[in-house]
């Protein structure tokens, strides 16, 4: 997903190999905790959603 789908600005994205602090990952509209994180291997029909928890005040 980061070399195919994040072409721009991945560092908003990723920290080493991992999401950075702050960002919700979806997957099919459920937390990629619940699918093994790093371990879950997207399949073709699958929705991804990133949403940043990190606002300004």
């Amino acid at each position: 997903l980061k070399l195919n789908k994040l072409t721009e600005r991945p560092e908003l994205f990723v920290q080493g190999d991992s999401v950075r602090p702050g960002i919700l990952v979806l997957i099919n509209e459920a937390d990629w905790e619940l699918y093994g994180e790093l371990t879950y291997e997207l399949k073709e029909n699958d929705t991804i959603m990133f949403i940043s928890t990190l606002h300004g005040g």
